[in-house]
């Protein structure tokens, strides 16, 4: 039985943002199993997920000693050798590709359970390990010898020692980081290229599934469940990053932190430099707001407990906790001689999917952030729409800002439909499955006609980027601030026949823009590109590109037909524009300016202007 189609990439994505956190997005290169799941919620008929980010709740309980235990998904799900057979039966039936690499398939299940165990092991080829030793760096990522499991084997099992983070002296500029992640792909190509010369088949992985259950372990907790999961999502993972295997728990708890993401804690966006966790923002009108967090201040205590070198997630579960409790911050500021410290009663922080104001200093113009397309997503931006005409003087929007940063995705019916309530005609998105016809989603008349700028990120992906895409191809908007992540693959939720506690998540067809061109590693390319800040560089993002068995690009370059609007907007917002202005005020202040918002409003007055121009010119009486 199909469930939700979606369209996701496997994005590690550390994210406590809105809920006390920060912004770390990284690939895993272990198997995660907690899973990676969409942010949607199943329902009784197939439906297309397009979403990006796994984002793994991070639900805390008050104890902060607690903050080294995960919570399992996968605990009480007894998956064995029957299951992961399935789980290769619906590849074969319902996969994008039907002579996908099986030799690359049974080699990565059987490294993703080899790096459950403990401590974590991986298979290498004899050749290529050897060759490694002469290289201090790669020596380094393995300890003791390494296990041969029979003789004439072509390949070693090797144990991982335990990682030592590369903490550089200081922060790494936009091309160190490029320069560092070119060095991760050679690695891993020349790794794949070792691999094509060894033979490995489904007898080698029974034999290394044999060998890990031969070894002692004092982790009762490591049962046999753990490494058929692992292999099971080793599996699919060398299909494409984002087909895998999900529990139901984590599924359906995913869909309700994406579709209300409140929390109890104190409002504040964190982030972390090097060892520093800093706060990014704190929220306004928020408890940490109140008591007087900065942004740029360096959390250096929470309670007791230093916190400097302290990973992200685990900061944010000590922060966070129950509604009228008291959490006491030492920050380290800028100027200050001395440490600060803040007591700050935590308390409810409301956070919804979709979020909508009118924007200061822009009279009558709306600005809406949407999270995720989840169900009833439309239907909630339909909302928000009259609820800000409500508030304007006339009661009509003279334009809109619609932030999609950071939106992993969703439902693709969600999507298409809110793309529709924008377009009054014009294709919105092409799915193509090389088993099944292809499908065409098209606007229909009855829309909503106020100018509109669209704000994206490297973290806005496939149904954002389906919604981006479907606006700018079609004129319809400007698209604003940076490349977007790049995933332009539709992924399907299937339900196993042995059991319910878990679902199959396979990529099983390409989206296509308006234009007829693939977003797969390209993205949607912004009109007009804004920095974080003023002179600065855009940050180095993670994309798709960044995933390792990624599907490949198809399309060549591409030019948008905005440029004319895009060269008429960028000269008007030099004579009008505030943002800079705004931002140059107060070099220092309690809340960090959004400059790529306060550049799209800058934007959006002259796409006004331009629009206010076109219908003046219609209206003008025809000279003889």
């Amino acid at each position: 039985m199909r469930f939700p189609i979606q369209i996701q990439p496997l994005v590690a994505v550390a994210f406590a943002t809105l809920a006390s956190g920060g912004c770390i997005a990284t690939a895993p290169e272990a198997p995660a199993l907690s899973p990676e799941p969409a942010s949607l919620r199943l329902l009784p008929r197939p439906q297309v997920l397009l979403a990006s980010s796994g984002n793994t709740p991070d639900r805390m309980g008050d104890d902060a000693d607690d903050d080294d235990k995960e919570k399992d998904y996968w605990e009480g799900v007894e998956f064995g050798p029957d299951d992961f057979a399935e789980v290769r039966h619906f590849v074969k039936a319902f996969y994008i590709d039907p002579g996908y690499d099986k030799h690359l398939a049974w080699l990565t299940a059987a490294n993703f359970a080899l790096h459950t165990m403990e401590p974590p092991r991986e298979a290498v080829p004899e050749d290529w390990w050897r060759s490694k030793q002469a290289i201090a760096k790669e020596r380094k990522r393995w300890e003791g010898q390494p296990d041969r499991l029979k003789k004439g084997d072509f390949f070693l099992v090797a144990r991982i020692a335990k990682e030592v983070p590369d903490k550089p002296a200081s922060a790494l500029t936009p091309n160190q980081i490029r320069a560092r992640k070119k060095e991760y792909r050679q690695r891993l190509a020349e790794l794949d290229s070792a691999w094509t010369r060894v033979p490995f088949t489904e007898s080698d992985f029974e034999r290394v599934m044999e060998w890990i259950k031969a070894q002692p372990s004092d982790k009762p907790a490591l049962r046999p469940s753990k490494f058929y999961i692992a292999a099971a999502q080793g599996y699919l993972g060398s299909l494409d990053p984002h087909s895998t295997i999900v529990s139901a728990k984590a599924w359906d708890e995913t869909t309700r932190t994406t579709t209300d993401g409140s929390f109890e804690g104190i409002g504040a966006v964190l982030m972390r430099h090097g060892d520093d966790i800093l706060v990014e923002n704190p929220m306004e009108g928020q408890p940490a707001f109140k008591a007087g967090l900065r942004a740029g201040d360096v959390i250096v205590q929470v309670d007791d407990k230093v916190v400097s070198g302290m990973e992200l997630q685990k900061v944010v579960k000590r922060i966070r906790g129950s509604k009228g409790s008291t959490v006491v911050l030492k920050v380290r500021r800028l100027g200050e001689p001395k440490d600060l410290t803040f007591p700050i009663m935590r308390d409810h922080i409301d956070v919804k999917n979709v979020q909508s104001r009118l924007l200061e200093r822009h009279p009558d113009v709306g600005y809406i952030k949407v999270t995720g397309f989840v169900p009833s997503t439309r239907e909630t931006v339909q909302q928000a729409v009259d609820t800000l005409k409500s508030q304007t003087k006339g009661g009509r929007l003279r334009g809109l800002v619609l932030d999609m940063r950071n939106n992993s995705g969703g439902l693709l019916q969600e999507s298409v439909d809110m793309a529709d309530d924008f377009l009054e005609e014009g294709v919105i998105v092409s799915v193509k499955n090389p088993s099944d016809r292809d499908e065409v989603f098209k606007a229909e008349p009855g829309s909503w006609t106020f100018p509109t700028v669209v704000l994206v990120n490297d973290g806005s992906a496939s149904a954002a980027e389906i919604m981006a895409s479907a606006l700018q191809e079609n004129q319809r908007a400007l698209v604003v601030g940076d490349r977007t992540f790049g995933k332009a693959s539709v992924q399907t939720l299937l339900n196993p026949l042995l059991r319910r506690d878990y679902y199959i998540k396979l990529t099983i067809a390409r989206y296509y823009a308006p234009t007829g061109r693939t977003l797969q590693v390209t993205g949607v390319i912004p009109d007009i590109t804004v920095p974080p800040l003023p002179g600065e560089q855009p940050p180095v993002g993670f994309r798709e590109e960044d995933l390792h068995h990624h599907l490949s690009r198809l399309s060549g370059e591409y030019v948008s037909p905005n440029a004319a609007l895009t060269k008429r907007v960028l000269a008007c917002s030099k004579k009008t524009g505030i943002a800079d202005q705004l931002v140059k005020t107060d070099p220092r202040p309690q809340v960090k300016p959004d400059y790529p918002l306060l550049k799209s409003a800058d934007y959006l007055e002259c796409v006004i202007e331009a629009a206010d121009g076109v219908r003046g010119a219609a209206a003008s009486p025809a000279t003889p």
